[in-house]
Order: C-alpha cells, then structure tokens, then sequence
C-alpha cells in the first residue's frame, strides 16, 4: 500500500509523464507536418520540371546551346507561360557551367547565382546513370525560403546537355510558423494547466491524509480504550491489596519504604482511573487530577531520586546545571510527574540500548506565560523519518515497546493545555520540550 508521500509521487510522476507525452505528441505532429508539406512541393517541382523538360523538343534544345534566338525565344515564352500558370518563382535552363541560357527573371547575370547551395543536385542530374528529376530540399538565400526541381534536357543523341530548374517559395512556412507558436503558448498552457491540476491534488491529497489519518486515529482510540479498559480493571484490585497491605505495614513500623509504597500505589491508581475514563470516553487523562500548587523544585528532585532507584548498578550522568530554580506552580502533579518520568526512563532505556553509559538531563525555566521543562539524553537520536511518526499510537523503535508511552505523554499535555515538542540528532542527543501554560485547563 502507498504512503501519502509515495502517492504523491506516484500521481505527479504520472502528470509529468502525461504532460510531456502530450507535448512530445504535438511536436511530432509539427515535425511530421512540415515534413510532408516540404514533400508534397517537392514532389510538385519534380514533376513540373520533369513535365516542362518533355516538352521541350532536343532540336531546340541544342539549337539554344548554339545561341539559336528563336530557340530562345521559344524556350523562354513557354517557361513564362508555366511560371504564370503554376504559380512559380523562376524556370531557367542551365548548363553543366552553371551558366543561364534561358530563364523567367529580368537579371541580366549569365551566371546561376545559387550554384554553390544547388550545384550539387544540378550535377548529379550531369553525371548520373539514368538521369531523372529531383528536387533540392528547402534553402534560405535570403529573407525568403525557396525550393527548386531539376530534370534533365538531352540532346538528339540522348546525352544530359542541360538542365532545366523551376523555383519556388515555399509558402507555407508561414503556416508553420503560426503552427509552431500555437504549439509554444499549447505547451506553456499545459505545464499551467498540470501545475494547476497539482496544485488541487495536493490540497485534495491532505485532506484525503488528515481523513485518513483521523479516522486511523478513531479506531486506534477505539480498539485502546477496549484494551486499556480490560488492562485496567485487572490492575486496580492486586493494587488495593498492595495499599492494604502497605498501609498494615506502616501502622506496625512506620517507614520511609511503606509510605514511599502507598504513594506509588496511589500514583498508580489515578493513572489507572484516568486511563478508564478515557477509554470510557467520559473525559481526557488528567480530569481525575486536581489542579494545585506545586513547587517544581521539590518535584524535580522526588523524580530524581525514583529515577536512580529503577537503574541499580549503572551510574547515571545528569546533564547540565542541576540547580533548580524556586518555582511554584498550579499544574497537575500526577500528571506531569509520570511525563517527565517516562521521558528520563525512554531515554535512559536508549542510552543503555546504544551501548552508551546513562546520560540524562532535566531543566525547568520559567516564563511569563508558561513553564518549560526540557528532558534531553545523550543516546542513539531519532532519524528525521521516524520523528514524524514518532507520536502516532503503536509505533515504536524499542523491541519491547508498546508505542503508546509517548502517545499518551503527549495527549496528557495537550489535555493540560501545554505542547510537546521532540527534536533529535542522530549519534548525539534527543531533546523533548514540554511548555505547560501558567493559566492552565480546568
């Protein structure tokens, strides 16, 4: 199945693909065209030489190489006439010199003055086997385009002893012209039209991807709350017999541990209810934690102390500036305690998973909007790709992972009226912001 990137790809590379088959199509159609047109003139020349050399008889032919003038005037009145009658530029009758003996134009030059752009095919015609007619292909002396037909005179013995030439100007280069403009402004109103068309289709594309991904987050909702709901319930009972039992413990011999035991278990049992309400849709994750003051201070530090009791053994570097500053605050303490927990304990767990001793930092600073709370740990970083999904419900890199601790870190803020924000760098370091505003939700 296609990502949306990948359909985007998909569907652009199709359009380009579409535009530039479109374009090429009409340039073909150009080319094939002015192709045929340039043929069918050249075939036209061809047979009006080939037409007007029969019918010049070889006895006036070789009577106007002998400067014979009623031969010439002969020759030069019936080329006229085919001039007139077909619409062309000049009929002339040269010899293997390249000198006029006859011609329809009024210069007075003895010399064909195009015979270094038409020699070739007038020799040709000379030195040939079997002599027949041809045309030259198109050719620009000047501001004008011209094609000339040759075919062959002979003589009463057979022998090529001249060459009859008809000119012509191709007119319909102007068409082509007008063609070929029409084909520019076409091909400019397509990669318009495609860049439109793509425009649309992104904006078309997200919307389809936020609906997609919203009702992808529907049932993910849907099927958590289910699980969670199950889990749940069969955790809250084994931890009322934890609490009873802590809180016999601590009337038989008060201590640190028993106390330390019915905190947790309370802690516990409000994450526990909060996930019930959610998964029973009757409110978000923090409704069952009341709002208070709190000194972030003396938060700080109870979360230091739980952290370095869940890793026995390893040592653990606290980055950065461990004072912390007198802050009081009215925020959820539950709730953005088990955040930062998770937070130091995810990027504990990456530390240790890259080979790499603990490394792990946590600041509060203080604005006059809000409180930021930045956990950072020197591990293994987040590739780029992977931080766009980083909070959608399931995905994990961790083998072991669930893929909803930072889901929910991260919907337990918004809840709270804050926002979460993640940046990392591969082979250096992940750092996660937390802003919680000073006028929080109620």
């Amino acid at each position: 199945m296609f990502t949306g990137s990948k359909k985007l790809l998909a569907v652009a590379a199709f359009t380009i693909a579409l535009i530039a088959l479109v374009n090429l199509a009409w340039w073909v159609y150009y080319d094939r065209t002015a192709r045929m047109m340039d043929q069918q003139l050249g075939r036209r020349l061809t047979a009006i030489a080939g037409t007007a050399a029969v019918s010049i008889e070889t006895e006036t032919v070789t009577n106007l190489l002998l400067d014979d003038l009623n031969a010439f005037v002969e020759i030069t009145q019936k080329l006229e006439a085919i001039r007139q009658a077909d619409s062309l530029a000049e009929l002339f009758v040269v010899d293997h010199n390249y000198r006029l003996w006859a011609t329809t134009s009024f210069d007075d030059d003895s010399l064909y003055f195009l015979a270094d752009l038409n020699g070739r095919y007038i020799d040709s015609i000379f030195f040939a086997a079997q002599p027949r007619a041809l045309a030259t292909e198109s050719y620009k002396p000047g501001d004008i385009y011209l094609k000339s037909g040759f075919a062959p005179l002979v003589d009463s013995s057979g022998f090529v002893v001249a060459v009859l030439g008809v000119e012509a100007n191709v007119d319909y280069f102007d068409a082509l012209t007008d063609l070929k403009s029409n084909l520019w402004y076409s091909t400019l109103l397509s990669l318009g039209a495609g860049l439109i068309i793509g425009i649309i289709f992104l904006l078309f594309q997200r919307r389809v991807n936020r609906a997609e991904q919203h009702l992808f987050l529907n049932e993910t909702h849907s099927y958590l709350g289910r699980m969670v709901a199950v889990v749940s319930q069969e955790i809250k009972n084994p931890l009322m017999i934890i609490r009873a039992s802590a809180e016999r413990l601590l009337k038989k011999s008060p201590g640190e541990e028993s106390r330390f035991i019915v905190e947790e278990v309370d802690r516990l049992d409000g994450i526990v209810t909060g996930y019930l309400d959610f998964a029973g849709a009757r409110g978000n994750l923090v409704q069952t934690d009341n709002l208070q003051p709190t000194d972030m201070a003396a938060m700080v530090t109870n979360i230091r102390q739980h952290f370095q009791s869940k890793y026995p053994g390893h040592q653990i570097e606290w980055l950065g500036d461990n004072s912390l500053p007198k802050l009081t605050i009215n925020t959820r303490p539950r709730s953005v305690r088990q955040v930062i927990l998770n937070l130091l304990i995810n990027g504990a767990d990456a530390c240790l998973d890259a080979g790499k001793p603990i490394a792990v930092g946590l600041a509060v600073t203080d604005s006059s909007e809000s409180v930021t709370i930045a956990v950072i740990d020197h591990g293994p970083g987040i590739a780029r790709r992977e931080l766009k999904k980083i909070f959608t419900p399931f995905y994990t890199t961790k083998q072991a992972g669930s893929g909803l601790g930072l889901y929910l870190s991260k919907k337990i803020i918004a809840d709270m009226g804050g926002t979460m924000d993640i940046e990392s760098k591969i082979g250096h370091y992940t750092r996660i912001v937390l802003k919680l505003p000073k006028t929080p939700k109620v």
